[in-house]
Protein backbone atom coordinates (compact mmCIF):
# COMPACT_ATOMS: atom_id res chain seq x y z
CA UNK A 1 0.00 0.00 0.00
CA UNK A 2 1.32 3.39 -1.03
CA UNK A 3 1.18 6.23 1.49
CA UNK A 4 2.53 9.75 2.14
CA UNK A 5 4.12 11.11 5.19
CA UNK A 6 2.58 14.21 6.76
CA UNK A 7 5.51 16.30 5.64
CA UNK A 8 5.06 14.99 2.07
CA UNK A 9 1.32 15.87 2.20
CA UNK A 10 1.96 19.40 3.47
CA UNK A 11 4.58 19.84 0.75
CA UNK A 12 1.99 18.70 -1.82
CA UNK A 13 -0.54 21.17 -0.49
CA UNK A 14 2.02 23.97 -0.50
CA UNK A 15 3.11 23.14 -4.07
CA UNK A 16 -0.50 23.02 -5.23
CA UNK A 17 -1.34 26.38 -3.66
CA UNK A 18 1.83 28.01 -4.97
CA UNK A 19 1.15 26.76 -8.47
CA UNK A 20 -2.61 27.32 -8.44
CA UNK A 21 -2.77 30.70 -6.55
CA UNK A 22 0.53 32.34 -7.42
CA UNK A 23 -0.81 35.89 -7.63
CA UNK A 24 -1.83 38.52 -5.13
CA UNK A 25 -5.57 39.33 -4.71
CA UNK A 26 -7.58 42.29 -3.43
CA UNK A 27 -9.75 40.80 -0.66
CA UNK A 28 -12.32 42.37 1.70
CA UNK A 29 -12.78 41.12 5.24
CA UNK A 30 -13.49 42.29 8.79
CA UNK A 31 -10.72 42.35 11.37
CA UNK A 32 -11.95 40.30 14.31
CA UNK A 33 -8.63 40.22 16.21
CA UNK A 34 -5.31 42.08 15.82
CA UNK A 35 -2.01 41.67 17.61
CA UNK A 36 0.99 43.86 16.77
CA UNK A 37 4.32 42.63 18.22
CA UNK A 38 6.46 45.49 19.42
CA UNK A 39 9.69 43.47 19.35
CA UNK A 40 9.42 41.90 15.91
CA UNK A 41 7.24 44.58 14.35
CA UNK A 42 5.00 41.95 12.72
CA UNK A 43 1.19 42.31 12.85
CA UNK A 44 -0.98 39.22 13.25
CA UNK A 45 -4.73 39.31 12.47
CA UNK A 46 -7.74 37.07 12.42
CA UNK A 47 -10.09 37.89 9.54
CA UNK A 48 -13.77 36.96 9.26
CA UNK A 49 -16.72 37.46 6.93
CA UNK A 50 -20.17 37.53 8.44
CA UNK A 51 -23.54 36.83 6.96
CA UNK A 52 -26.68 37.49 9.01
CA UNK A 53 -24.46 37.96 12.09
CA UNK A 54 -22.99 34.48 11.62
CA UNK A 55 -19.39 33.73 10.62
CA UNK A 56 -19.33 32.58 6.98
CA UNK A 57 -15.51 32.45 6.58
CA UNK A 58 -12.46 32.77 8.79
CA UNK A 59 -8.68 32.93 8.19
CA UNK A 60 -5.44 34.07 9.80
CA UNK A 61 -3.34 36.85 8.27
CA UNK A 62 0.07 38.43 8.82
CA UNK A 63 1.69 41.69 7.83
CA UNK A 64 5.43 41.41 7.95
CA UNK A 65 7.29 44.18 9.70
CA UNK A 66 8.86 45.51 6.50
CA UNK A 67 5.36 46.16 5.07
CA UNK A 68 3.49 46.98 8.28
CA UNK A 69 5.50 50.11 9.00
CA UNK A 70 4.41 51.74 5.72
CA UNK A 71 0.86 50.33 5.80
CA UNK A 72 0.15 51.61 9.34
CA UNK A 73 1.55 55.08 8.56
CA UNK A 74 -0.58 55.41 5.41
CA UNK A 75 -3.71 54.12 7.17
CA UNK A 76 -3.25 56.48 10.13
CA UNK A 77 -2.57 59.51 7.94
CA UNK A 78 -5.70 58.99 5.86
CA UNK A 79 -8.20 57.80 8.49
CA UNK A 80 -6.71 59.38 11.62
CA UNK A 81 -7.00 56.01 13.34
CA UNK A 82 -4.89 52.93 13.97
CA UNK A 83 -5.93 49.57 12.56
CA UNK A 84 -8.21 47.87 15.08
CA UNK A 85 -10.72 45.10 15.52
CA UNK A 86 -14.15 45.71 14.05
CA UNK A 87 -12.88 47.47 10.93
CA UNK A 88 -13.62 46.32 7.43
CA UNK A 89 -10.56 46.48 5.21
CA UNK A 90 -9.64 46.03 1.58
CA UNK A 91 -6.24 44.32 1.44
CA UNK A 92 -3.82 43.17 -1.20
CA UNK A 93 -2.93 39.62 -0.04
CA UNK A 94 -1.35 36.40 -1.18
CA UNK A 95 -2.44 32.94 -0.10
CA UNK A 96 0.37 31.10 1.66
CA UNK A 97 0.70 27.73 3.26
CA UNK A 98 3.31 26.80 5.85
CA UNK A 99 4.02 23.23 6.79
CA UNK A 100 3.81 24.05 10.51
CA UNK A 101 1.58 27.16 10.72
CA UNK A 102 -0.91 26.11 8.09
CA UNK A 103 -2.99 28.25 5.69
CA UNK A 104 -2.94 32.07 6.02
CA UNK A 105 -2.89 35.32 4.11
CA UNK A 106 0.15 37.51 3.75
CA UNK A 107 -1.03 41.11 3.49
CA UNK A 108 1.04 43.34 1.26
CA UNK A 109 -1.11 46.52 1.34
CA UNK A 110 -4.38 47.96 2.76
CA UNK A 111 -6.52 50.62 1.07
CA UNK A 112 -7.79 52.97 3.84
CA UNK A 113 -10.34 54.55 1.46
CA UNK A 114 -12.34 51.32 1.43
CA UNK A 115 -12.62 51.33 5.20
CA UNK A 116 -13.86 54.91 5.13
CA UNK A 117 -16.30 53.97 2.37
CA UNK A 118 -17.65 51.07 4.39
CA UNK A 119 -18.34 53.41 7.27
CA UNK A 120 -20.12 55.79 4.91
CA UNK A 121 -22.14 52.91 3.47
CA UNK A 122 -23.15 51.83 6.96
CA UNK A 123 -24.28 55.37 7.72
CA UNK A 124 -26.26 55.48 4.47
CA UNK A 125 -28.03 52.18 5.25
CA UNK A 126 -29.01 53.35 8.74
CA UNK A 127 -30.29 56.70 7.43
CA UNK A 128 -32.36 54.92 4.76
CA UNK A 129 -33.84 52.61 7.39
CA UNK A 130 -34.76 55.52 9.66
CA UNK A 131 -36.29 57.26 6.66
CA UNK A 132 -38.42 54.23 5.80
CA UNK A 133 -39.62 54.11 9.42
CA UNK A 134 -40.63 57.77 9.16
CA UNK A 135 -38.69 58.94 12.25
CA UNK A 136 -35.51 60.43 10.83
CA UNK A 137 -36.71 64.05 11.24
CA UNK A 138 -38.80 63.51 14.37
CA UNK A 139 -36.39 65.22 16.77
CA UNK A 140 -35.63 68.00 14.29
CA UNK A 141 -39.34 68.86 14.17
CA UNK A 142 -39.51 69.55 17.91
CA UNK A 143 -39.98 73.28 18.60
CA UNK A 144 -37.24 74.98 20.60
CA UNK A 145 -38.10 77.11 23.65
CA UNK A 146 -37.18 80.81 23.24
CA UNK A 147 -34.50 80.34 25.91
CA UNK A 148 -32.66 77.07 26.63
CA UNK A 149 -31.42 77.26 30.23
CA UNK A 150 -31.82 73.77 31.76
CA UNK A 151 -29.38 71.54 29.91
CA UNK A 152 -28.52 67.84 30.30
CA UNK A 153 -24.94 67.13 29.14
CA UNK A 154 -23.93 63.64 28.01
CA UNK A 155 -20.14 63.42 27.94
CA UNK A 156 -17.08 62.20 29.74
CA UNK A 157 -16.16 64.39 32.69
CA UNK A 158 -12.49 64.16 31.71
CA UNK A 159 -13.06 65.08 28.07
CA UNK A 160 -11.46 68.37 27.02
CA UNK A 161 -14.56 69.22 25.03
CA UNK A 162 -16.72 69.03 28.15
CA UNK A 163 -14.45 71.48 29.95
CA UNK A 164 -14.55 73.87 26.99
CA UNK A 165 -18.34 73.66 26.87
CA UNK A 166 -18.85 74.39 30.59
CA UNK A 167 -16.27 77.17 30.63
CA UNK A 168 -17.84 78.92 27.65
CA UNK A 169 -21.37 78.51 28.98
CA UNK A 170 -20.64 79.70 32.52
CA UNK A 171 -18.38 82.60 31.47
CA UNK A 172 -20.48 84.02 28.64
CA UNK A 173 -20.01 87.77 28.07
CA UNK A 174 -23.67 88.59 28.80
CA UNK A 175 -23.83 87.09 32.28
CA UNK A 176 -26.62 84.63 31.40
CA UNK A 177 -27.19 81.86 33.94
CA UNK A 178 -27.50 78.30 32.67
CA UNK A 179 -28.30 75.17 34.68
CA UNK A 180 -26.40 72.12 33.41
CA UNK A 181 -26.23 68.55 34.71
CA UNK A 182 -23.63 66.02 33.56
CA UNK A 183 -24.67 62.46 32.73
CA UNK A 184 -21.37 60.61 32.68
CA UNK A 185 -20.81 58.47 29.58
CA UNK A 186 -18.15 56.98 27.34
CA UNK A 187 -18.00 58.81 24.02
CA UNK A 188 -15.74 56.42 22.08
CA UNK A 189 -14.84 52.76 22.07
CA UNK A 190 -16.88 49.58 22.28
CA UNK A 191 -18.79 50.64 25.42
CA UNK A 192 -19.75 54.09 24.13
CA UNK A 193 -23.04 53.15 22.42
CA UNK A 194 -24.51 51.39 25.44
CA UNK A 195 -23.22 54.11 27.78
CA UNK A 196 -24.83 56.94 25.77
CA UNK A 197 -28.14 55.04 25.54
CA UNK A 198 -28.20 54.64 29.33
CA UNK A 199 -27.50 58.35 29.77
CA UNK A 200 -30.39 59.23 27.46
CA UNK A 201 -32.72 57.01 29.49
CA UNK A 202 -31.69 58.85 32.66
CA UNK A 203 -32.39 62.18 30.96
CA UNK A 204 -35.81 60.99 29.88
CA UNK A 205 -36.80 60.33 33.50
CA UNK A 206 -36.32 64.01 34.40
CA UNK A 207 -37.38 65.47 31.04
CA UNK A 208 -39.94 67.77 32.68
CA UNK A 209 -37.12 69.74 34.32
CA UNK A 210 -34.98 69.98 31.14
CA UNK A 211 -35.06 72.16 28.03
CA UNK A 212 -32.62 70.16 25.88
CA UNK A 213 -29.98 67.40 25.86
CA UNK A 214 -26.42 67.97 24.60
CA UNK A 215 -24.08 65.16 23.46
CA UNK A 216 -20.49 66.37 23.23
CA UNK A 217 -16.94 65.06 22.96
CA UNK A 218 -13.57 66.59 22.24
CA UNK A 219 -12.89 65.59 18.65
CA UNK A 220 -10.94 62.63 17.29
CA UNK A 221 -10.63 60.50 14.20
CA UNK A 222 -13.44 59.21 12.02
CA UNK A 223 -13.09 55.77 13.57
CA UNK A 224 -13.52 57.22 17.04
CA UNK A 225 -17.00 58.28 15.97
CA UNK A 226 -18.24 54.83 15.01
CA UNK A 227 -20.43 54.67 18.12
CA UNK A 228 -22.43 57.62 16.73
CA UNK A 229 -23.25 55.62 13.58
CA UNK A 230 -25.41 53.20 15.55
CA UNK A 231 -28.99 52.49 14.52
CA UNK A 232 -30.17 52.02 18.12
CA UNK A 233 -28.59 55.29 19.25
CA UNK A 234 -29.94 57.16 16.23
CA UNK A 235 -33.46 55.81 16.83
CA UNK A 236 -33.34 56.81 20.49
CA UNK A 237 -32.29 60.35 19.56
CA UNK A 238 -34.96 60.57 16.84
CA UNK A 239 -37.75 59.61 19.25
CA UNK A 240 -36.41 61.55 22.21
CA UNK A 241 -39.07 63.91 23.67
CA UNK A 242 -36.62 66.81 24.05
CA UNK A 243 -34.42 68.56 21.48
CA UNK A 244 -31.00 66.86 21.23
CA UNK A 245 -27.89 68.82 20.14
CA UNK A 246 -24.63 67.19 19.07
CA UNK A 247 -21.16 68.66 19.24
CA UNK A 248 -18.82 65.74 18.77
CA UNK A 249 -15.88 67.65 17.38
CA UNK A 250 -15.73 66.30 13.83
CA UNK A 251 -16.18 68.70 10.92
CA UNK A 252 -15.59 66.54 7.84
CA UNK A 253 -18.16 63.76 8.22
CA UNK A 254 -21.71 63.86 9.54
CA UNK A 255 -22.55 60.90 11.74
CA UNK A 256 -26.01 59.37 11.88
CA UNK A 257 -26.45 60.89 15.35
CA UNK A 258 -25.68 64.30 13.83
CA UNK A 259 -28.25 63.68 11.09
CA UNK A 260 -31.16 62.85 13.42
CA UNK A 261 -30.34 65.41 16.12
CA UNK A 262 -32.33 68.62 16.38
CA UNK A 263 -29.14 70.62 15.84
CA UNK A 264 -25.71 69.48 14.67
CA UNK A 265 -22.91 71.77 15.84
CA UNK A 266 -19.26 71.06 15.08
CA UNK A 267 -17.66 71.40 18.51
CA UNK A 268 -18.75 71.55 22.17
CA UNK A 269 -17.83 75.23 22.18
CA UNK A 270 -20.13 75.75 19.18
CA UNK A 271 -22.96 74.14 21.16
CA UNK A 272 -22.35 76.57 24.03
CA UNK A 273 -22.28 79.48 21.57
CA UNK A 274 -25.60 78.34 20.13
CA UNK A 275 -27.24 78.26 23.57
CA UNK A 276 -25.83 81.69 24.40
CA UNK A 277 -26.92 83.11 21.03
CA UNK A 278 -30.49 81.85 21.62
CA UNK A 279 -30.61 83.71 24.94
CA UNK A 280 -29.09 86.82 23.34
CA UNK A 281 -31.56 86.66 20.46
CA UNK A 282 -34.43 86.44 22.95
CA UNK A 283 -33.07 89.42 24.89
CA UNK A 284 -32.60 91.39 21.65
CA UNK A 285 -36.17 90.60 20.64
CA UNK A 286 -37.40 91.85 24.01
CA UNK A 287 -35.33 95.03 23.60
CA UNK A 288 -36.67 95.49 20.05
CA UNK A 289 -40.23 95.03 21.23
CA UNK A 290 -39.63 97.44 24.11
CA UNK A 291 -38.17 100.01 21.70
CA UNK A 292 -41.08 99.55 19.28
CA UNK A 293 -43.53 99.89 22.15
CA UNK A 294 -41.91 103.15 23.25
CA UNK A 295 -41.96 104.51 19.68
CA UNK A 296 -45.56 103.48 19.09
CA UNK A 297 -46.63 104.85 22.47
CA UNK A 298 -44.95 108.20 21.80
CA UNK A 299 -46.46 108.29 18.30
CA UNK A 300 -49.90 107.55 19.70
CA UNK A 301 -49.49 110.20 22.41
CA UNK A 302 -48.36 112.79 19.86
CA UNK A 303 -51.27 111.94 17.58
CA UNK A 304 -53.75 112.16 20.44
CA UNK A 305 -52.23 115.45 21.67
CA UNK A 306 -52.56 116.90 18.16
CA UNK A 307 -56.14 115.66 17.92
CA UNK A 308 -56.89 117.11 21.36
CA UNK A 309 -55.43 120.51 20.39
CA UNK A 310 -57.41 120.50 17.13
CA UNK A 311 -60.54 119.60 19.04
CA UNK A 312 -59.91 122.34 21.62
CA UNK A 313 -59.31 124.91 18.91
CA UNK A 314 -62.43 123.81 17.06
CA UNK A 315 -64.44 123.85 20.29
CA UNK A 316 -63.24 127.35 21.12
CA UNK A 317 -64.09 128.60 17.63
CA UNK A 318 -67.52 126.99 17.65
CA UNK A 319 -68.18 128.23 21.17
CA UNK A 320 -67.36 131.82 20.21
CA UNK A 321 -69.50 131.54 17.10
CA UNK A 322 -72.34 130.03 19.08
CA UNK A 323 -72.14 132.67 21.83
CA UNK A 324 -72.04 135.46 19.23
CA UNK A 325 -75.20 134.08 17.63
CA UNK A 326 -76.91 133.70 21.00
CA UNK A 327 -75.93 137.24 21.99
CA UNK A 328 -77.30 138.61 18.72
CA UNK A 329 -80.60 136.75 19.16
CA UNK A 330 -80.85 137.91 22.78
CA UNK A 331 -80.42 141.53 21.74
CA UNK A 332 -83.14 141.09 19.08
CA UNK A 333 -85.42 139.44 21.62
CA UNK A 334 -84.85 142.20 24.16
CA UNK A 335 -85.64 144.86 21.55
CA UNK A 336 -88.74 142.93 20.50
CA UNK A 337 -89.89 142.49 24.10
CA UNK A 338 -89.29 146.15 24.84
CA UNK A 339 -91.41 147.37 21.91
CA UNK A 340 -94.17 144.83 22.45
CA UNK A 341 -94.24 145.38 26.20
CA UNK A 342 -95.22 149.04 25.79
CA UNK A 343 -97.97 148.06 23.38
CA UNK A 344 -99.12 145.29 25.71
CA UNK A 345 -99.24 147.65 28.70
CA UNK A 346 -101.21 150.32 26.86
CA UNK A 347 -103.84 147.85 25.61
CA UNK A 348 -104.71 146.40 29.08
CA UNK A 349 -105.01 149.90 30.54
CA UNK A 350 -107.68 150.80 27.97
CA UNK A 351 -109.38 147.44 28.50
CA UNK A 352 -109.37 147.86 32.28
CA UNK A 353 -111.22 151.19 32.12
CA UNK A 354 -113.78 149.64 29.76
CA UNK A 355 -114.20 146.63 32.09
CA UNK A 356 -114.53 148.95 35.11
CA UNK A 357 -117.48 150.79 33.52
CA UNK A 358 -119.13 147.54 32.58
CA UNK A 359 -118.69 146.14 36.13
CA UNK A 360 -120.25 149.24 37.72
CA UNK A 361 -123.42 149.08 35.60
CA UNK A 362 -123.68 145.29 35.92
CA UNK A 363 -123.23 145.52 39.68
CA UNK A 364 -126.08 147.99 40.06
CA UNK A 365 -128.39 145.70 38.09
CA UNK A 366 -127.43 142.69 40.22
CA UNK A 367 -127.98 144.60 43.45
CA UNK A 368 -131.39 145.80 42.35
CA UNK A 369 -132.45 142.31 41.23
CA UNK A 370 -131.39 140.60 44.44
CA UNK A 371 -132.49 143.27 46.96
CA UNK A 372 -136.19 142.19 46.90
CA UNK A 373 -135.22 138.51 47.18
CA UNK A 374 -133.12 139.30 50.21
CA UNK A 375 -136.04 141.10 51.92
CA UNK A 376 -138.39 138.11 51.27
CA UNK A 377 -135.80 135.64 52.60
CA UNK A 378 -135.39 137.77 55.74
CA UNK A 379 -139.10 137.56 56.47
CA UNK A 380 -139.03 133.75 56.02
CA UNK A 381 -136.14 133.46 58.43
CA UNK A 382 -138.06 135.43 61.08
CA UNK A 383 -141.20 133.17 60.91
CA UNK A 384 -139.71 129.71 60.16
CA UNK A 385 -137.70 129.04 63.38
CA UNK A 386 -140.81 129.53 65.65
CA UNK A 387 -142.84 127.16 63.52
CA UNK A 388 -140.09 124.58 63.53
CA UNK A 389 -139.73 124.68 67.34
CA UNK A 390 -143.45 124.10 67.82
CA UNK A 391 -143.44 121.09 65.54
CA UNK A 392 -140.34 119.56 67.17
CA UNK A 393 -141.86 120.06 70.69
CA UNK A 394 -144.95 118.09 69.75
CA UNK A 395 -142.79 115.31 68.28
CA UNK A 396 -140.75 115.05 71.49
CA UNK A 397 -143.91 114.83 73.63
CA UNK A 398 -145.13 111.97 71.47
CA UNK A 399 -141.80 110.07 71.82
CA UNK A 400 -141.84 110.61 75.62
CA UNK A 401 -145.39 109.15 75.95
CA UNK A 402 -144.38 106.12 73.87
CA UNK A 403 -141.28 105.49 75.97
CA UNK A 404 -143.19 105.64 79.22
CA UNK A 405 -145.81 103.28 77.88
CA UNK A 406 -143.08 100.75 76.95
CA UNK A 407 -141.19 101.01 80.29
CA UNK A 408 -140.89 97.45 81.85
CA UNK A 409 -142.18 98.73 85.24
CA UNK A 410 -145.34 100.01 83.63
CA UNK A 411 -145.71 96.71 81.83
CA UNK A 412 -145.31 94.81 85.13
CA UNK A 413 -147.95 97.02 86.73
CA UNK A 414 -150.40 95.77 84.18
CA UNK A 415 -150.06 92.21 85.63
CA UNK A 416 -147.04 90.93 83.65
CA UNK A 417 -143.90 89.31 85.19
CA UNK A 418 -140.33 88.35 84.06
CA UNK A 419 -138.75 84.98 85.04
CA UNK A 420 -134.90 84.73 85.36
CA UNK A 421 -132.63 81.64 85.52
CA UNK A 422 -129.11 82.33 86.69
CA UNK A 423 -129.62 86.03 86.01
CA UNK A 424 -130.86 85.54 82.45
CA UNK A 425 -134.47 86.02 81.32
CA UNK A 426 -136.26 82.79 80.32
CA UNK A 427 -137.61 82.86 76.80
CA UNK A 428 -138.64 79.17 76.38
CA UNK A 429 -138.96 76.02 78.51
CA UNK A 430 -136.05 74.25 76.83
CA UNK A 431 -133.54 76.19 78.89
CA UNK A 432 -134.97 75.08 82.32
CA UNK A 433 -135.16 71.72 84.02
CA UNK A 434 -136.66 70.24 87.14
CA UNK A 435 -135.18 71.41 90.51
CA UNK A 436 -133.80 74.60 88.93
CA UNK A 437 -134.16 77.70 91.07
CA UNK A 438 -135.81 80.56 89.22
CA UNK A 439 -136.57 84.21 90.12
CA UNK A 440 -139.90 85.85 89.14
CA UNK A 441 -139.85 89.68 88.96
CA UNK A 442 -143.11 91.57 89.64
CA UNK A 443 -143.60 95.35 89.63
CA UNK A 444 -143.23 95.50 93.39
CA UNK A 445 -140.71 92.66 94.14
CA UNK A 446 -139.14 89.27 93.28
CA UNK A 447 -140.33 85.69 94.06
CA UNK A 448 -137.77 82.81 94.22
CA UNK A 449 -139.16 79.31 93.42
CA UNK A 450 -138.00 75.76 92.69
CA UNK A 451 -139.17 74.05 89.51
CA UNK A 452 -141.14 70.91 90.29
CA UNK A 453 -142.53 70.17 86.87
CA UNK A 454 -142.39 71.44 83.29
CA UNK A 455 -145.34 71.21 80.93
CA UNK A 456 -144.97 72.07 77.28
CA UNK A 457 -147.81 73.91 75.48
CA UNK A 458 -148.96 71.41 72.87
CA UNK A 459 -150.98 73.99 70.97
CA UNK A 460 -148.03 76.22 70.53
Amino acid sequence: MDYLTLRELTYLIKSTIDSTLPDEYWVTAEVSQINCHLNSGHCYMELVEKQDNATAAKMRAIIWARDFRQISVNFRNLTGQELQAGMKILMLARVTYHEVHGLSLTIRDIDPRYTLGEMALKRKEIIERLTREGIIDRNRSLPLPPVLQNIAVISSATAAGYGDFINRLDNNPYGYKFSHKLFQSYVQGERAEESILNALKQCKRIRNSLDAVVIIRGGGSAFDLQCFDSYLLAKEISLFPLPVFTGIGHERDETVADRVANKRLITPTAVAEFLISRAKEFEDNIDTLRHQLIIRTNTLLDREKHALRSFAEGLSSHTKHYLTGISHRLRNNISFLHSHALTALRTPAINLKEYEGRLESAGAVVVRNNYQKLKDFTKILQVHPTHMLTMLSKTLEHFESTIKHLDPLNVLKRGYSITYLNGKALKDITTVKKADIIDTRLHDGTITSTVESIEEDKNG
